[in-house]
């Protein structure tokens, strides 16, 4: 009996595991003219199979970057090839100096399709008729 209850517990255990969820951010850059500036490698754990969670990609200087990620799948009756995609969406928040502006990236991945893409957003901020554009990148891994 005792036996068969560490076995239960064990096989939940690893069930619960294998549920969980990884979204592996690498690569993360953002070009100001000729300036780069290099953020961190980060990985989003998520409880579950589907979920959400923050984390800082970038804080160097005056610039700093989040993200919230969401992972979830489709739920579509008359479609085999949605019913089995993955849905990943990103908000990023980029920080330069006093402005802030915010974007929304969405990415869908169909069957058995790889799980990694990269990101590219343009972010402008205006003050007066001076222009800062910053461009973010980074690449991302659905585990």
């Amino acid at each position: 009996m005792l036996r068969h209850l560490a076995f239960s517990l064990a096989l939940a255990a690893s069930t619960a595991l294998m549920a969980q969820t990884q979204i592996v951010i690498t690569n993360v850059k953002a070009v100001e003219k000729d300036n780069t500036v290099t953020g961190q490698d980060v990985t989003i754990q998520l409880d579950k199979a589907e979920g959400a969670d923050r984390a800082v990609i970038l804080a160097s200087g005056d610039l700093q970057a989040k993200i919230w990620a969401k992972v979830n799948t489709h739920n579509s009756a008359r479609s085999s090839l949605k019913d089995s995609a993955v849905n990943l969406i990103f908000e990023i928040d980029l920080k330069a100096g006093k402005d802030k502006d915010n974007k929304r990236v969405e990415k869908i991945f169909y069957l058995d399709q790889s799980r990694t893409t990269t990101v590219t957003q343009r972010f402008n901020f205006k003050n007066g008729i001076t222009m800062r554009g910053v461009t973010l990148s980074f690449d991302c891994e659905i585990k």
